[in-house]
């Protein structure tokens, strides 16, 4: 600055060399200083740096990953073939294996006693039959020990390792079965969240299960069945099974992410898993400039524990719940007295489905920000066909299996 003062202000030099000064002067400044404001804007927009920690996570201290296991058929067909048109167990099939049929005529039948959940329920095929074995971490478990029906957005499905509904929901909903062990003593509900973990004193045998070990052998190693005699409908083009694997606190969402698992093959997940934390400090930094949620920062209708993931699913449960004065039978029960959505309210629910969302939805789903803490799991999926040998010597059997490990 002083030789800049001193070159304009001396005599001795003529007005181009004062002239060149004072644009190279103000060229150099222009760039400082929108260097500077580039960087304050990057700071001010993106407050919080994201590294890898130096410290590793035994995965004994984090839950074996939630599995959802879906076989593509929608309804057996030995439940649903003498059903007729025209009726309402007929009009429910329909909406089960998702085809279109005008439902304006069933919208004044609300006095029945079966209602829409107890049909899909009712067709479907339980996890008694479609899970016929399982090995978990070496040992032979009875997979009805391990395994509950719950419902997704793809109709009836077996689960395992999810939090127990105690932990999860803040309140009972009808269509919740809890966890049970009719053959042995039963593995004891623990709380788990992804901030505090499991608690410190911990029973022998306990669920959220954690991992113990690398390797296929000391995973999960399951065979499913398939029953494609008694196909009627499938969520998809073909048959088989969908699989998903999920953070144990979380909504499965199996349409979008459920991964394809094909008959008369086995097929393997090899899992990354990935826990994210945030330092306490940057509690101070506004949610929407640090662009996550701690968990205690914002609470959920029907779930206590937040995700982004949980906190989507309440917002589809109001959109279905503003426009069609019920919830489907997947989503958060948001409150108590919500009702599930019933053989009348389809021609609405077909007309907000076709919607998907409004601006309310939007602005709903635009508040639910990534968890600050989080566990998130990427599965690696390869399969590979049963022999031939096996298949020659037990054809009917083995061709409608699968194997998942």
């Amino acid at each position: 600055m002083e030789m800049v003062k001193y070159v304009i202000s001396d005599n001795n030099y003529s007005w181009w060399i004062k002239l060149y000064f004072v644009i190279i002067f103000t060229l150099v400044l222009s760039v400082a200083v929108n260097l500077a404001v580039g960087i304050y804007n990057k700071w001010d927009s993106t407050p919080v740096i994201i590294g890898i920690s130096s410290k590793m996570t035994p995965i004994d201290q984090i839950p074996f990953p939630a599995i959802t296991v879906c076989n593509m058929n929608q309804a057996k067909k030995s439940k649903v073939e003498h059903l007729m048109p025209g009726s309402v167990g007929y009009a429910m099939l329909q909406k089960t294996c998702y085809k279109e049929t005008n439902y304006s005529q069933y919208m004044d039948n609300h006095h029945r006693n079966e209602t829409f959940p107890n049909f899909i329920l009712d067709v479907s095929e339980k996890c008694s039959d479609l899970i016929v074995s399982c090995i978990f971490h070496q040992q032979r478990i009875p997979c009805t020990d391990i395994f509950r029906e719950t419902f997704v957005d793809e109709g009836l499905c077996c689960i395992f390792n999810i939090l127990h509904p105690y932990y999860l929901y803040k309140f009972k909903s009808p269509y919740i079965r809890d966890y049970t062990s009719s053959d042995r003593f039963a593995d004891i509900a623990v709380d788990w969240d992804p901030i505090s973990g499991y608690p410190q004193r911990l029973p022998s045998s306990y669920y959220p299960r954690p991992g113990v070990g690398v390797g296929a052998s000391m995973g999960l190693q399951i065979v499913l069945n398939g029953h494609v005699d008694d196909y009627f409908c499938s969520s998809t083009n073909g048959q088989g099974f969908k699989v998903l694997l999920y953070n144990p606190i979380d909504q499965p969402r199996m349409k979008e992410s459920g991964l394809p698992v094909m008959i008369g093959h086995q097929t393997s997940f090899r899992i990354i898993a990935r826990n994210v934390e945030a330092i306490p400090s940057i509690r101070n930094i506004h949610r929407t400039k640090r662009q996550c949620i701690f968990s205690d920062e914002q609470e959920l209708l029907f779930y206590r524990y937040y995700t982004r993931r949980n906190c989507e699913a309440e917002c589809d449960s109001k959109f279905f719940l503003r426009l069609c004065s019920c919830i489907p039978y997947y989503l958060p029960i948001i409150y108590p007295n919500a009702s599930v959505c019933d053989v009348f309210h389809f021609e609405c629910l077909n007309h907000a489905e076709s919607q998907i969302f409004d601006l309310q939805s939007s602005e709903c789903k635009e508040l639910c920000l990534t968890s600050c803490h989080d566990l998130i799991f990427f599965p690696d999926a390869f399969s590979t066909p049963f022999s031939q040998k096996d298949v020659k010597a037990q054809t009917n059997h083995l061709m409608n299996m699968s194997k998942v490990v």
